[in-house]
């Protein structure tokens, strides 16, 4: 019996009106309709205030999102890291405004300029209105600010477990946490217990660390690795970002084409270096100077031995001894042939390969042959003429010492023609030095200008390999490629550094 005096009902004991709408109380014929007040969010009306009207360009950035909130893996957290003006409002604006199927989504969005007392306050009121509508139920009586976080940290299984038994999943969007906006402090009101399939997408700052004070064993506290998201690029940055690329393209395929065209002429000239080297070291050896002193010596002694036979052929009828005076003579100037001709003939080795029965290996042109055939005779003549005055006083000084007629010391006339055959084969030995200069001249020009020609090819070779490198780096730079652009920038650094540019093929 209760107090009243009526008999104790005892079905209306152990009743969870918790998440009724209204509660109806009775006794007898007295009832008592109790309803309590339906919650409806208006926060969406916040959201598209800041959403855009056309998402551009984040088709895969709202593809993973998508994927994540369909998602079973372990994973029940997805971190978002932007720099202020990327877009990541834009991005999770749109998305809590168009959720894929199947998904429920409360979201906050900070504001800024406010404190991070007032940011946290906001979101309870915000995150807890939108979680108590997911329940169908009345917002909890008697809030205060001690019991408000612990409401929200509760109502989060329930409205997760009740979108699972709609076959639908609770996604919590909040954007905005950063140091700038003092909303650092609303990490702490985070699920850290979740149940239903509960995913959570987290947008904050790339300075943004995790709070010390969060409970232990909260997700957030897990290493995990955040997104990163690209800026946005709108319609006409993007045409104008189309059109750079494709001027760097064509200028890194001018490039390209200078570095192609540098490695052909590299190669080229690397080439007659090479050339060059192989016949200087064949040019070189003992054997091709020693070869080269033996063509000298061949070529002098053949042609000297030629004048002798033409100069006894030619005196032989007058008198013998002149035609060894002249033949004298005419040894005396293969003497200096030998010397102007032996010494070159060693330095240019192989490179030295006359043709020994030629005039024209003596001469330059017939010209010259002429005007030194014409001085030769001439040469000839006068020695002969010497050499048979010299004869005809010493056979006269001679002849007067028998007679008892004169000394032993010879006469004016015989002194005077000895002199003058002296000055003669003096004469022969610098005209035979000076023809045998002559003769080489051609060969020391050819080989001067093969060294000319060897040192150029090295020069070419350096320069080629300088802008080779200068067209790669240039192209490099014009790359679409990160690394390539990395490489460049490393290149640039070497060259300012002084170590050396990098080596020609690449």
């Amino acid at each position: 019996m209760g107090g009243s005096g009526q008999p104790e009902d005892s079905r209306s004991r152990g009743v969870d009106a918790h998440d009724a709408r209204g509660v109806q109380i009775g006794d007898n014929n007295v009832q008592h309709n109790t309803y309590g007040p339906v919650v409806r969010s208006a926060y969406l009306a916040e959201v598209r205030r800041k959403a855009p009207a056309r998402l551009l360009g984040r088709e895969a950035d709202l593809a993973r999102l998508a994927a994540f909130c369909a998602g079973d893996g372990l994973d029940a957290y997805l971190r978002w890291e932007a720099d202020p003006g990327s877009g990541m409002t834009a991005l999770l604006s749109w998305f809590v405004l168009h959720p894929p199927p199947g998904v429920r989504v409360v979201s906050y969005l900070v504001v800024a300029g406010r404190s991070e007392r007032e940011n946290r306050d906001a979101y309870v009121d915000v995150v807890l209105e939108q979680l108590v509508e997911l329940t169908d139920a009345s917002m909890p009586g008697y809030l205060t600010g001690s019991t408000r976080e612990a409401h929200l940290l509760g109502r989060y299984a329930e409205a997760a477990q009740a979108c699972a038994r709609r076959g639908e999943r609770l996604v919590l969007v909040v954007d905005g946490l950063d140091q700038r906006r003092n909303a650092s402090g609303i990490a702490t009101l985070l699920p850290d217990h979740l149940v239903g399939g509960l995913r959570v997408v987290l947008a904050t700052d790339t300075g943004w660390r995790t709070p010390a004070d969060l409970p232990p064993r909260h997700p957030l506290r897990e290493p995990s690795r955040a997104r990163l998201l690209s800026p946005f690029v709108g319609p006409a940055e993007e045409a104008r970002r189309r059109a750079d690329q494709a001027r760097r393209d064509d200028e890194r395929g001018r490039w390209e084409s200078e570095r192609h065209s540098a490695a052909d002429e590299r190669r080229n000239a690397q080439q007659r270096v090479d050339q060059w080297r192989s016949a200087e070291a064949a040019r070189t050896t003992p054997a091709a100077r020693a070869a080269a002193v033996r063509r000298a010596l061949v070529f002098v002694g053949g042609w000297t031995s030629a004048l002798v036979l033409l100069a006894c052929l030619a005196s032989a009828w007058y008198d013998l001894r002149v035609a060894g005076i002249l033949s004298a003579q005419i040894v005396a100037g293969g003497i200096g042939a030998t010397l102007g001709l032996a010494p070159a003939a060693f330095r240019l080795g192989a490179a030295y390969a006359p043709a020994p029965r030629s005039p024209a290996a003596w001469c330059a042109s017939p010209r010259a042959m002429v005007i030194r055939g014409g001085a030769a005779l001439a040469a000839g003549w006068l020695a002969g003429a010497g050499a048979a005055d010299y004869l005809d006083a010493r056979d006269d000084r001679l002849l007067e010492r028998a007679l008892g007629l004169g000394g032993a010391v010879p006469s004016f006339e015989e002194a005077v023609a000895v002199i003058f055959l002296v000055l003669v084969a003096l004469g022969c030995g610098a005209a035979g030095l000076h023809i045998a200069r002559t003769a080489i001249g051609p060969w020391l020009d050819r080989h001067r200008a093969g060294e000319h020609e060897y040192r150029a090819a090295t020069d070419a070779v350096t320069a080629a390999a300088e802008y080779e490198a200068q067209a790669a780096m240039a192209a490099d730079a014009m790359s679409a490629k990160p690394a390539d652009r990395a490489r460049a920038y490393q290149e640039v650094l070497a060259r300012l550094a002084g170590q050396g540019r990098r080596q020609p093929p690449r």
